[in-house]
């Protein structure tokens, strides 16, 4: 990967595990801090005011956090006094944007500080409640607020409307999965974006107990958002392979092996995962009479199985797929 700021330099060693690379980022990343214990994208110049990033300082703690890797304690904790002076108003940082983001920030800013023990009720009282104009990224990290930091007033019912307002933007079909939103979640000058957003809604749903259902359609749509073998930005494709360690870890710890078994009128097909241990398609003929698909599994761990009907049905008179013109 051809470019270099710190926020590239971290994403790929997160999520590539590179422990060399990560060595490397812990021993320089002292340089990249200015004054306030922000960071910046690149090093301070000499005698430059303070320039470094809230945006980019909370994207460097959250990340790291998630993937279980700490930065060195002195710099770690600027930064985090950093971002508290930053919610509290005792710093600012204003930089070109499309439209007005401070509350965006300022919920990125919380949401790496709660990760770390470092967020309280009070600093949540800097922004307002879950709104429907707010975009995705900033739902999410309100929602991993909510679930970190106690004390918070009302939190409950908020927390319950952060996840109401996720649900009501999830557009399912097939193996896809879209957000209603995503022509104004693209915040790129703030690094998120779409792809990102369904990285993290997977990371989210994986420890709350409402949306385990939920889950294999979440990961299904995040990886068909895929485009040549990876998601849009560094930042995605972070937030993605930490969503799906995550969630490798809570639903297939255990490796598949046996076999499994399809049964459909009269027709059985089995699959072998020791003979195919990456899975394999089976194709059943339709009956000619309404019957149920059985469907087990003889062995140990959990295998996926997605269902598709294929049939040929004459086409004798226009069809509406659900909207008329």
């Amino acid at each position: 990967y051809p470019y270099t700021c710190l926020e590239q330099q971290a994403s790929g060693a997160i999520a590539l595990r590179d422990a060399a690379a990560w060595a490397r980022l812990q021993a320089e990343i002292a340089g990249y801090l200015d004054s306030d214990g922000l960071a910046g994208y690149f090093p301070p110049a000499p005698g430059e005011p303070p320039r470094g990033s809230d945006r980019l300082t909370a994207h460097l703690l959250s990340a790291a956090h998630e993937a279980g890797w700490a930065w060195p304690a002195g710099a770690q904790d600027a930064m985090l006094r950093g971002l508290a002076a930053f919610v509290e108003g005792r710093i600012e940082r204003r930089f070109a944007a499309p439209r007005a983001d401070l509350e965006v920030r300022k919920l990125a800013a919380l949401e790496a500080l709660a990760r770390h023990g470092r967020a309280t009720p009070r600093q949540l009282g800097s922004v307002g409640p879950a709104s429907a104009a707010w975009p995705t990224s900033a739902l999410l990290d309100l929602w991993s607020v909510l679930r970190r930091v106690q004390g918070v007033p009302q939190g409950a019912q908020r927390l319950d409307e952060v996840q109401r307002l996720l649900r009501s933007r999830l557009l399912a079909g097939g193996t896809t999965l879209r957000f209603s939103t995503e022509a104004g979640d693209d915040w790129w000058w703030l690094m998120d974006g779409p792809d990102a957003n369904a990285a993290r809604l997977v990371l989210a749903a994986t420890t709350e107990p409402g949306w385990q259902d939920d889950l294999p359609r979440l990961v299904n749509g995040a990886l068909a958002r895929q485009r040549g073998g990876a998601w849009s930005t560094t930042t995605a494709n972070l937030w993605g392979v930490l969503a799906l360690e995550r969630f490798a870890a809570v639903a297939e710890a255990v490796p598949v092996a046996g076999r499994s078994v399809l049964q459909l009128g009269g027709a059985t097909q089995a699959l072998d995962w020791q003979a195919t241990p990456d899975g394999g398609a089976a194709t059943l003929p339709l009956p000619p009479a309404g019957a149920t698909l059985a469907a087990r599994h003889e062995g140990a761990g959990r295998p996926w199985l997605t269902l598709q009907t294929l049939a040929a049905v004459p086409l004798r008179a226009p069809l509406a797929a659900g909207y008329r013109i």
